[in-house]
């Protein structure tokens, strides 16, 4: 997985997109001033509608990929139906106008599909990415409150990133994540202590709104 430099690449790019307010008051397109918690939720928020809301979708597309490549899909009946389905089952996601077998293949409209290209490594790079933020966080002494480090400037985490990107395909990819996170397997809990004020907070709301849980 991540010995692929197509991941790797794609690990690398989602990591540094994760600029944090702090970060942005250090540049000075930000006033330390208006950071509340009103702006670190609404902020969270917005992440989470770029990184979360892809989880669904990334793992549906493979899921479908290898049902259909497998033969396990009845193309006369069932293959825009199946991809609604599983849509819906991951994603909460109806489509928005009525669809037919055979008339539409919407799945198909995705390059990844109609090639056989694998997309799992989106997922893997969404999940990596927060990993190998929180690890490097960690480098620094920030433990909390993930979403507001900042490590830009500090030279010792900046090595240590370097030292694991240094190793290439030279090793296996649980020894290259091993080498910077001190893990060496996939864990999404980096993404839930990330947003972790925003999941408390969307508890709370949803039960003081009395917002029904799960897909509507």
């Amino acid at each position: 997985m991540i010995s692929n430099f197509e991941t790797k690449k794609n690990i690398f790019n989602l990591t540094f997109s994760l600029v944090s307010p702090t970060h942005l008051v250090k540049l000075g397109f930000l006033d330390e001033n208006d950071i509340n918690d009103e702006y670190e939720i609404n902020y969270l928020f917005r992440i989470a509608l770029q990184k979360v809301a892809f989880i669904p979708f990334g793992y549906t597309l493979d899921k479908y990929r290898f049902l259909l490549f497998r033969d396990q899909i009845d193309h006369e009946t069932e293959l825009n139906a199946k991809w609604w389905s599983l849509r819906k089952q991951y994603g909460g996601i109806d489509p928005p106008v009525e669809r037919h077998d055979p008339i539409n293949f919407d799945p198909g409209a995705k390059y990844h599909v109609a090639s056989n290209t694998p997309y799992f490594r989106y997922f893997i790079a969404h999940i990596l990415q927060f990993q190998f933020y929180r690890a490097l966080c960690r480098l620094q002494g920030d433990d909390e409150r993930l979403h507001m480090c900042d490590i830009y400037g500090n030279k010792y985490v900046g090595k240590r990133f370097k030292q694991m990107l240094a190793m290439g395909n030279s090793k296996s990819w649980q020894d290259i994540l091993e080498r910077l996170t001190g893990e060496n397997y996939l864990d999404p809990q980096a993404m839930l202590d990330y947003f972790q004020p925003l999941y408390k907070w969307l508890k709370k709301e949803n039960k003081r709104r009395n917002y029904p849980i799960g897909w509507m």
